[in-house]
């Protein structure tokens, strides 16, 4: 076969079944192919969005992305995508086109020496395919890489000239792993014992358990479900958690970021069990999450001991050690009264109602979408609010980016969870600052017919930042934005939308107007509102 021809090979054997590119004169040969094969290939507009829509599709199917791209300005441009999926444990497998290696140093068309160098901090691993007949292998072993132990983006580089090249062997590459000290762990090799939990536990009256984004999977859900229940055992989440359970549930109270009953319950508890959560800074300390005494619980020791000090310690297979813990908990009754503090939650959401106009705004988006959408996020007012208060009912049905927090992610990855789950509504949430520069990928939209429902705010700011300079520097209007007519330019797509000012006006947009079956956009102009940290 041909190099081409060995590419396609790879993508059929490990049935991948979308791939998100940006073409280029390096990859014409293996577009003819991709076409000939009948490969799902969506073109998208840049490929920092494309990365994006990769990192969507990755988080609402569990699968890896796969990204093709040219080399120089087109590699570089994946930059940030690769950051937020290393920084987020997102599995991406990042293939670029690239020139001929023997041309270094020539000056020809987008030349870069050794590229895959600037990777280095922020994939699992790159790879540099030296000869035709490495092709298959190599990708084999850097798709192996991305999926194992803690999950990851990697790079690949696979010179153009040997897609027209003879593949006359398979050479088999060792496994050299995935480079970053996190290879996949056997049963046997997991550091676990039974007796060391039971130890730390012993005695205690108010456990509390705080879940995260590896917790994704069936198993865990009905291993939660019926450990929490049964043992009366509160389950928080981070915001990569959201939607382990179902946030409805008597025993689950949200995100463990939230202030007051969610706030007191953790810190008064006698120990905390955090399992397949990195407790970072950003996301855990900095919000204000105290924590005692500690069990943790995750795929490896990176993140272990480094914002709360851990009395035990669990590294390898998420849902051996789950298992594990629903032993040794199985049969005890704890002494949280769960309807008791159900009830003052709603009683602070009550408060919330009446005192903080992002509340009611991200409760009417919960009551007028189907339960099953997947609500994309990234950095602006209705993310936030949702981050801390949208109850999540589904797994992997509410992405946010919490590897570098990028501002530019909800659109493009909206674009990929909903081709990855064709079935789930899909609703993006963005701000005004984000929701422009990513705009042109209502071409995708459009091109595709994905159904996603655009839901933008509208307060002519970089309303978090504006509210901070007024608050820390007595300065206004320093972050304000001039803007477009959001809604024009989604009809120059022939995307239908509509423009409300009143949270009525949304209400009627959502039950009137939008049938989840085609692309809509709304435009909700609004003051900038007080952040949910503030309230």
């Amino acid at each position: 076969m041909l190099g081409k021809q060995a590419v396609i090979e790879f993508i059929k054997k490990n049935n991948i079944d979308n791939i998100f590119h940006l073409p280029g004169i390096h990859t014409l040969p293996l577009n003819g192919s991709l076409t000939k094969h009948n490969i799902n290939v969506f073109v998208g507009r840049h490929e920092a969005g494309i990365v994006f829509m990769a990192d969507g599709y990755a988080r609402s199917t569990g699968k890896t992305g796969l990204v093709l791209v040219t080399p120089g300005p087109g590699l570089g441009n994946t930059v940030s995508g690769c950051m937020e999926a290393y920084g987020d444990d997102i599995p991406l497998l990042i293939l670029y086109i690239d020139t001929k290696r023997k041309d270094a140093g020539k000056g020809v068309l987008h030349e870069l020496v050794e590229p895959e160098n600037i990777f280095t901090h922020f994939t699992k691993k790159t790879f540099v395919i030296s000869n035709p007949d490495e092709i298959i292998a190599t990708l084999d072993n850097a798709y192996k890489t991305a999926v194992s132990g803690r999950k990851g983006p990697v790079v690949v580089s696979l010179p153009y000239d040997f897609l027209e090249k003879e593949v006359s062997s398979v050479l088999m590459i060792k496994d050299q792993g995935s480079g970053d000290g996190s290879e996949s762990k056997t049963k046997q090799d997991i550091d676990f014992d039974l007796g060391s939990i039971e130890e730390v536990l012993h005695g205690k009256k108010r456990p509390v358990i705080l879940g995260g984004k590896s917790l994704m999977f069936n198993e865990a859900r009905t291993n939660l479900d019926e450990m929490c229940a049964e043992a009366s055992m509160p389950f928080f989440t981070s915001t990569g958690g959201k939607g382990v359970v179902r946030e409805d549930n008597m025993y689950s109270f949200g995100n463990f970021i939230q202030k007051g009953l969610v706030r007191d319950m953790i810190a008064s508890s006698d120990i905390a069990v955090a399992v397949g959560t990195r407790l970072r800074d950003a996301d855990a300390k900095r919000r204000g999450l105290k924590v005692g005494e500690l069990i943790h619980i995750d795929v490896d020791d990176r993140w272990i001991n480094k914002n709360y000090p851990a009395k035990l310690k669990i590294t390898g297979d998420i849902g051996q050690a789950l298992r594990g813990l629903s032993q040794v908990i199985k049969g005890r009754k704890f002494e949280w009264n769960l309807k008791e503090m159900k009830e003052i939650q709603r009683k602070e959401y009550e408060t919330l109602r009446k005192a903080a106009p992002g509340f009611p705004m991200i409760e009417l988006i919960r009551h007028v979408i189907p339960e099953d959408t997947a609500i994309v996020c990234d950095l602006n007012y209705p993310s936030y609010w949702a981050e801390y208060f949208f109850p999540v009912y589904h797994q992997n049905a509410f992405l946010m980016p919490r590897g570098i927090s990028p501002i530019f992610y909800s659109l493009p990855a909206s674009i990929g969870a909903k081709i990855g789950r064709p079935e789930r509504p899909c609703l993006c949430l963005a701000g005004d600052g984000s929701l422009l520069p990513t705009i042109a990928e209502l071409a995708t939209i459009q091109k595709y017919n994905i159904p996603v429902v655009i839901f933008v705010q509208n307060n002519n700011s970089f309303g978090i930042l504006e509210d901070l300079m007024t608050e820390r520097y007595e300065t206004s209007g320093s972050m304000k934005l001039k803007n477009p007519d959001f809604v024009k330019i989604a009809g120059s797509f022939h995307i239908k939308a509509k423009r409300v000012k009143t949270l009525e006006g949304l209400r009627k947009v959502f039950i009137r107007d939008i049938t989840w079956d085609e692309p809509f956009l709304v435009e909700f102009e609004s003051p900038v509102l007080p952040p949910p940290w503030d309230v």
